[in-house]
């Protein structure tokens, strides 16, 4: 691909993203925010740190949908570390036998399942009594006409939590994962969200920018996992960096959006170790929110 087809490329990727968001009649996403932000927060999660000032932690038991994948296979351990319990919900639970120590395989729970199927995810959360879901599941088209079952996974995790918090009588805390409106298949996702009444699900949304592993030992506890910070934010992502060029319409936005955005890459592990350590303080302080992350000092 030639530097004019990039560019056309770009363009019409923003285009279709701004008309998406004007066809939003709530709480539309704005371009210039990058990540799908949308509530006033920010604060910094360390898990030493935040342990001394929340003493009382919670330990739940998780369901964990997309364990074979990269960030997947990293909140196993991470879950584990943070004293909860864990039911891995996998397609093809052969594959875990290649990811992970026997010494790791022996403290979780395994269930074959598709990810595809509400029903399915809804029985698998009443039958282990779960508090908790966490999917990382499936990958969204790159292309803006791209097509993927991204949506698809993500509605029956969605359907099947809420129909499993709705028939328990109470809804269960639930981290999913998002990402960049540069891709939209990401957009209707935080609006099915956004369209659930409080009471249905206790959501958060993580929306990394570019995620690298830091290493490939899966170890418990994860004691080199929790080196450094990352701050979490949402409205505008965290630390943005706000340059003269900004008010240049169009341009100005999409060109300060490049210039951010290596900043936001971080972590697989860093991620991992952010919603098993939220999980175990148990403030609810990310709940109904879509959550950017940035390691501090970027």
């Amino acid at each position: 691909m030639n530097q004019g087809s990039i560019f056309k490329f770009i363009i019409s990727s923003v285009h279709e993203l701004e008309a998406a968001h004007k066809s939003q009649p709530v709480n539309p996403i704005p371009f210039h925010s990058f990540l799908l932000l949308h509530s006033p927060h920010r604060s910094i999660f360390t898990t030493p740190t935040s342990k001394s000032f929340f003493p009382n932690t919670k330990k739940m038991k998780v369901l964990l949908i997309g364990a074979t994948g990269n960030l997947g296979s990293r909140l196993i351990p991470a879950l584990l570390t943070h004293s909860h319990s864990l039911v891995v919900y996998v397609r093809t639970p052969s594959k875990l036998s290649t990811l992970l120590a026997p010494s790791v395989l022996s403290r979780i729970t395994v269930i074959q399942g598709d990810a595809t199927d509400p029903v399915a995810i809804k029985q698998a959360l009443l039958d282990n009594k779960c508090d908790a879901l966490v999917t990382t599941a499936g990958v969204s088209a790159i292309a803006p006409w791209g097509k993927s079952d991204f949506p698809r996974i993500f509605r029956a995790v969605v359907e099947g939590a809420a129909a499993a918090g709705s028939e328990r009588g109470r809804p269960l805390r639930a981290w999913l994962l998002g990402g960049i409106p540069l891709f939209p298949e990401h957009i209707p996702n935080l609006a099915l969200l956004r369209s659930l009444p409080g009471s249905a699900l206790e959501w958060s949304l993580l929306c990394p920018s570019a995620l690298k592993p830091q290493g490939t030992t899966m170890e418990v506890p994860t004691t080199t996992w929790t080196t450094g910070r990352l701050i979490g934010g949402a409205t505008s992502p965290p630390l943005w960096t706000r340059h003269w060029f900004d008010a240049i319409p169009f341009l100005g936005n999409l060109v300060s959006a490049g210039m951010n955005a290596g900043r936001y890459v971080t972590t697989l592990e860093r991620c991992a170790e952010f919603i098993a350590g939220d999980l175990e303080l148990g403030t609810g302080e990310w709940v109904g929110k879509a959550v950017g992350v940035i390691e501090e000092g970027k």
